[in-house]
């Protein structure tokens, strides 16, 4: 979960596409987010994820704030669900040692394999 503003721009710099084409980045504490200028479009990102295009002193939902918006909220989701696969395994390992409870343990990482398996799609 991205808590500070500094976070959500070094997460913005990893997550889009083409990130050396982000000009005069900077965490602004009055609006809430971070601006940027991208492509030669103006844009904020609140730490929610939601995404505006910024002209003049309004801001817009468009296409590509939308498009970006996804590109953001869709690797905060697949980072929450990894770290919910990390989870569920080292509570597999732990059933596995206990005796007994090796089937739990066993039945657990299959569940894990599942779900990773759906998101690569096999």
């Amino acid at each position: 979960m991205i808590s500070t503003l500094p976070e959500l721009a070094q997460y913005i710099r990893q997550t889009v596409p083409d990130p050396k084409s982000i000009m005069n980045m900077k965490a602004n504490e009055k609006v809430g987010g971070v601006m940027f200028i991208w492509h030669g479009v103006e844009f904020i990102v609140k730490p929610s994820m939601h995404t505006f295009e910024v002209r003049g002193y309004n801001l817009y939902i468009t296409g590509i704030s939308t498009l970006l918006q996804v590109v953001l909220m869709r690797r905060n989701q697949n980072e929450k669900v990894l770290e919910s696969a990390l989870e569920t395994i080292n509570e597999a390992e732990d059933l596995i040692r206990v005796k007994d409870q090796g089937q739990a343990g066993v039945r657990l990482l299959a569940s894990v394999r599942d779900t990773l398996g759906k998101m690569v799609g096999k």
